[in-house]
């Protein structure tokens, strides 16, 4: 089969979640013969490459980016003519998805990512595009049960399905591990993209009240700069280390050497949490907040780690402290461990997602 997915970003550059996701599932795909492209924004001047596995992707002209969303007028120009058997698209992209809505060739198979954020007040105007294109789609994949039931998709519930995120087989872990911190700090780790809706902020205030404990935060973002002068005001800084993005290798020494995981998102936009699987992966028990999104299903509140409330920086704390436990954060990881390689392998994503594939061309 010939699969297109269309997105804003993809990795490398950017490393997140989604755009990690369709490195690996991209790879994958053209690993077992499919002919594999890659759609996205992000460039100055659009250039097209082909990755060691065959994977071509382009990057069209970006002219700018409001709301996080880019005007990339390139994108929708070659997406509504692209010729393939199934483009898959990821959402929110209403950029993409107006060049896919136009095309009236390919099957379409639709992946819900998230909800708007900060840019919910544009639902009037982006709400009929995306009701189009769900009406198009064979499938509309979403990560978790609690996606399922999001209101926007409540005219497509018969095309919904569960497809949890597998981990990444570059952090592949799937033994129970118990990094002791005894005679030292508890070592936290966060691992995700520096904006709003992380809530790094509220993990740095709640580290204040945290005495014995360091922080390493990998990845980048808008937000850097000024939680770095957070961590400075807050007199925090000398326990906290921001190591950008890092090579695979450097992040899954960070995994190994963790004692928590901790996600402390603020927003819906928060719909999954990747980086907290493969955090489990390892063995690493979690701390993250309850959203009403997939977090909440991958990482159960005292079975594989411990869930607070969002933008909560006492509760945050405790639940710190309360990991300082080393007995509990050895059951807590090793359930996490056991979650993750039961529910989001990998090799079981794939397998669904091309039976999906085929059943959208048959």
């Amino acid at each position: 089969m010939k699969i297109v997915h269309v997105f804003k970003d993809f990795y490398p550059p950017l490393a997140a979640g989604i755009t990690r996701y369709l490195a690996d599932v991209s790879d994958a795909m053209a690993l077992r013969g499919h002919e594999v492209q890659i759609h996205v924004a992000g460039v100055k001047h659009s250039r097209r490459e082909r990755l060691p596995s065959g994977v071509v992707v382009h990057r069209h002209q970006e002219l700018a980016r409001a709301l996080s969303m880019p005007l990339a007028p390139g994108l929708i120009r070659e997406v509504r003519t692209l010729d393939a058997d199934v483009i898959h698209v990821h959402l929110p992209n209403p950029i993409g998805e107006i060049g896919v809505v136009l095309n009236r060739g390919p099957a379409i198979v639709v992946t819900f990512h998230a909800q708007l954020g900060r840019q919910r007040m544009l639902e009037p105007f982006y709400g009929p595009l995306r009701n189009a294109l769900l009406k198009r789609a064979t499938s509309v994949l979403v990560s978790g049960v609690a996606m399922a039931s999001v209101p926007e998709l409540d005219r497509c519930s018969e095309k919904v399905r569960v497809l949890p995120f597998g981990v990444s087989p570059r952090f592949v872990g799937f033994g129970a591990k118990h990094a002791d911190a005894a005679g030292g700090p508890l070592r936290l780790l966060f691992v995700g993209r520096l904006v709003y809706y992380k809530g790094v902020d509220v993990l740095l205030r709640a580290l204040v009240h945290v005495s014995d404990a360091t922080l390493k935060l990998v990845g980048d973002g808008a937000n850097r700069a000024e939680l770095e002068a957070l961590a400075l005001e807050l007199g925090v800084a000398d326990r906290t280390q921001f190591l950008g993005s890092v090579p695979d290798s450097e992040l899954a020494a960070c995994y190994s050497a963790a004692d928590v995981f901790v996600l402390p998102s603020v927003s819906r936009a928060e719909a999954f949490g990747m980086a907290m699987t493969e955090a489990m992966a390892n063995g690493v028990p979690a701390i993250s907040t309850a959203l009403g999104t997939g977090t909440d299903w991958v990482n159960l509140d005292g079975q594989t780690g411990l869930v607070v409330p969002p933008n909560d920086v006492g509760s945050l704390a405790t639940a710190i402290e309360t990991l300082r436990d080393g007995e509990l954060r050895a059951r807590l990881g090793t359930e996490a461990a056991h979650r993750a390689g039961s529910l989001f392998s990998f090799d079981e994503h794939i397998n669904q997602l091309e039976k999906i594939y085929r059943e959208a061309v048959a």
